[in-house]
């Protein structure tokens, strides 16, 4: 890739924004080193970083390195093998120490908050993974922090030796001090000159210079008028001296310690450097995520030879624009397909037509800028970006005329390009604007025409910008050509910088040179110089564009239109079913009523009968009667309410929902979700046997024929593995069995009581003398209330608990009448 697509392009301006977003010295230099690559996998690795950082953002927080100063000056320090760190940059390496280990820490947080019963990474595992592999730098930071403190001075405790050096300077100091104090004291002095200083590092008295000889010692300074002399007497010279030895023993200690901290580190040189790239990659990510927010910026996905670009930007403009107050307008488009090799008609080439100012060159910078940054790992400023891997991007933007060079416009331009078509390979980006100008307008055009045929016959995804009119014949007329205009407002004559793919655009000079004030005498003599033909392409294209405007307004509406469609469409379903919904609830209670009703009177028919053996025998037939009838009004009721729903949502305008094949009755299982003809929605199965089945749909319940079930929807119900992530299923009560007994372990009494008066009713269909209710021994209130269910139910003779070695009070005895 050449560097000078990276200056015609600004990429450049590209990383400065990057760079704005990063929080340490490292990671503006990883910007920096953000190449262009070719290397899928890598490309792939680096955008899946940046989605977690994206995420951590989002979901945990910001990431940032503002307190670790720049560790490459004492990195580099200690590579020499005698290098001795000064406390400062010990300093700043305890620092990245310490900021290792709050990484490691808040990742490894994360990642246990967000993983608790996965069994996972967490949400991040890619980031965690970078934290979890730098090695733990803690023991360098305290042995730092024990030997240096914050304001860069030795501590104490940085070892025995200097401990006991400092004691003993501050003993020595405190002697020489009360020496030389004492001797002030004898002699009596002025105000003036009773006290100790410092004159040479060595303790001194002042004294006055004409009583000199009254005090022996050295003279180490005078005053400035000369009056006064600083005087070491002979008494403290050995103190005085004792103490710059211990000086001495004290910088010695010092650099000794320093000295062993630094082969320290320099032992660990190889995980600090780590520790340090690991921080500057995740500060450079960190920093991409941010642009992304910043900039609306997507993840590119990459293609094998297609472009599309939905709502692209050229960064660098809308930051220049958002300072002013501006905000830029995205451009759309898309090239290319599932193949753009030579010879197939593939649309590859572009041209882009339209006024002076008007956005053709923005256009063009916007799709390299696009691509530079997806093969540098950098998020795309777009809506969406499918983008193919491209070798290399070809540009040819600008007036490259050099006087030195003895070039002229063209033919600097002709050099570019003549260097592009050396380059230029099916995988290549090319970018040319303004292809054919400085010349003849019709050789110019010609050569033109010639370049870009070159280009699309040897695959390359090209974008040139013209105002040749020849060049958009040929865009309209050959194959894997398309036209672009950059729209212009004739009626506030200025361009709106949108990108129109499809049509050609007209240059407008005439318009725009009327807007910036050229006398209306000369706008209408150039005007009466146009050709017929040139007027008839300007009527033409003025009319494409009016066509495609009316277009993309019939298409809004349209689009419009379908939403509210849609809208309404599920308005009147939801009506619908509510209306059903409700009006089953009151069959449902209606026919419940009817049911009470008849038994009672029955009852009370059976009672008004005086013979005792002819009203018991009457009581038995009747309640298996009963039975029967009410389960076969209930078959008659459920098939009136299935054939009730298909004539209204055939009234509704519901098709029908048909089985693609049918369903066999073995993957029927309790608890499956099923679809049946004439129901809007899926409903759950209960129980079925040879020929029907019994669903649950909301509160009601009813027996349809296991021929209307249409298919089954979802996964069958089985162990929770494999369910969607987020998914909670409840069981229900398994399906009641044909047998003697059931099990109501788990159930509420209302839902025992309606599960046990079906069970009662089969097993008097099917003969049985007696049945076992299992309920456990939990409260009691299942129990009890199961007991006072059974004892006014017309099916049951007697109750009692199983015997003590059976499950006693846990399980029910239920003796039926015969």
């Amino acid at each position: 890739m050449s560097r000078t697509a990276e200056d015609i392009l600004e990429f450049d301006r590209l990383r400065e924004l990057l760079r704005r977003q990063t929080t340490c010295a490292p990671g503006r230099r990883a910007i920096d080193a953000l190449a262009f690559s070719q290397d899928r996998t890598a490309l792939a690795a680096a955008f899946a970083l940046i989605a977690e950082a994206i995420a951590y953002r989002r979901d945990a927080g910001e990431m940032g390195f503002g307190s670790l100063a720049d560790p490459e000056p004492w990195l580099a320090e200690l590579e020499s093998p005698a290098a001795v760190l000064v406390p400062q940059k010990l300093l700043d390496a305890g620092t990245l120490a310490d900021t290792v280990a709050w990484l490691r820490d808040a990742m490894r947080d994360n990642s246990r908050i967000n993983s608790a019963g996965a069994g996972g990474a967490g949400k991040f595992p890619l980031l965690t993974a970078r934290a979890g592999a730098i090695a733990d730098l803690r023991p360098l930071a305290a042995m730092i922090r024990r030997a240096v403190l914050p304001n860069g001075e030795i501590s104490d405790d940085a070892s025995p030796d200097l401990r006991r050096i400092r004691a003993s300077v501050a003993n020595t100091r405190d002697t020489v001090r009360k020496s030389l104090e004492r001797m002030l004291r004898a002699r009596g002095g002025d105000a003036g000159e009773d006290y100790v200083t410092l004159r040479n590092d060595r303790f001194v008295i002042p004294v006055r210079a004409a009583d000199r000889r009254q005090v022996q010692g050295v003279v180490h300074a005078a005053s400035a008028t000369g009056q006064t002399v600083f005087v070491e007497p002979f008494e403290t010279i050995e103190f005085n001296n004792r103490l710059v030895q211990l000086s001495e023993e004290e910088a010695a200690e010092i650099n000794r310690i320093l000295a062993e901290i630094s082969d320290r580190l320099r032992a660990n040189l190889g995980p600090l450097r780590f520790a340090v790239e690991t921080i500057a990659e995740l500060d450079s990510v960190f920093a991409r995520a941010r642009f992304a927010r910043e900039f609306d910026a997507t993840l590119p996905e990459f293609t094998e030879a297609s472009l599309e670009l939905k709502d692209a930007r050229h960064p660098v403009l809308a930051d220049t624009l958002r300072a002013h107050g501006r905000r830029i307008v995205p451009m759309t488009l898309a090239l290319g397909g599932p193949s753009h090799s030579p010879g197939t008609n593939a649309e590859t080439v572009l041209v882009i037509s339209g006024p002076n100012t008007g956005g053709k060159t923005v256009a063009l910078k916007t799709v390299g800028i696009a691509v530079l940054s997806a093969q540098c790992g950098i998020p795309v400023a777009a809506e969406t970006a499918r983008l193919p891997l491209v070798d290399r991007v070809l540009v040819d933007i600008g007036d490259e005329q050099s006087i030195a060079a003895d070039l002229s416009t063209f033919s600097a331009h002709m050099l570019n390009v003549r260097a592009m078509l050396e380059a230029a390979t099916p995988s290549s980006l090319v970018l040319v604007d303004e292809l054919g100008t400085g010349t003849a307008p019709e050789e110019g055009a010609a050569l033109a025409v010639a370049l870009l045929d070159e280009f699309r016959e040897r695959g390359c995804l090209t974008l040139a910008t013209t105002h040749h009119d020849r060049l958009k014949t040929y865009a309209s007329t050959t194959p894997g050509v398309l036209n672009a205009a950059v729209e212009f407002d004739e009626i506030n004559l200025r361009p709106t910088y949108r990108l129109m793919v499809g049509v050609p655009g007209g240059s407008s000079g005439i318009d725009i040179a009327r807007r910036l004030g050229l006398p209306p005498r000369v706008i209408d003599r150039a005007r009466a110089q146009l050709s017929p033909e040139a007027h008839e392409a300007a009527a033409l294209i003025a009319y494409l564009h009016r066509s495609r405007d009316e277009l993309e307004a019939l298409k809004r509406e349209a689009v419009r239109a379908a939403q509210d469609f849609a809208e309404e469409k599920k308005r009147l379903q939801t009506e619908w079913t509510d209306r059903q919904r409700t009006r089953l609830k009151e069959l449902e209670h209606q026919f419940a009523q009817l049911l009470e009703k008849h038994e009672k009177e029955v009852a009370r028919a059976i009672e008004s009968v005086k013979e005792r053996e002819v009203r018991a025998q009457l009581e038995k037939q009747t309640g298996r009667r009963l039975v029967k009838a009410r389960g076969e009004a209930r078959e008659e009721a459920d098939a009136v309410t299935v054939a009730h729903l298909a004539d209204s949502q055939t009234d509704l305008g519901i098709a029908p929902a048909q089985s693609a094949k049918p369903v066999a009755a073995s993957d029927l299982v309790p608890g499956a979700r099923i679809r049946v003809r004439g129901l809007p929605n899926a409903v759950t199965l209960r129980r079925r046997d040879d020929s029907t089945a019994e669903i649950e749909a909301g509160p009601v319940r009813m027996k349809v024929s296991l021929a209307d079930i249409l298919e089954i929807v979802g996964a069958q119900p089985a162990a929770k593995a494999g369910l969607p992530r987020g998914v909670t299923v409840r069981t229900q009560p398994s399906a009641e069995p044909a047998g003697e007994e059931i099990n109501l372990i788990g159930c509420t009494v209302e839902e025992a009581t309606r599960r046990v008066d079906k069970f009662l009713d089969q097993a008097a269909l099917a003969g049985s003398s007696h049945v076992r209710l299992i309920h456990g021994h939990g409260t009691g209130a299942l129990r009890r209330g199961l007991a006072e269910f059974l004892r006014t139910h017309p099916l049951v003779e007697t109750i009692r608990s199983e015997a003590e070695d059976r499950g006693g009070q846990a399980i029910t005895i239920v003796e039926l009448k015969e």
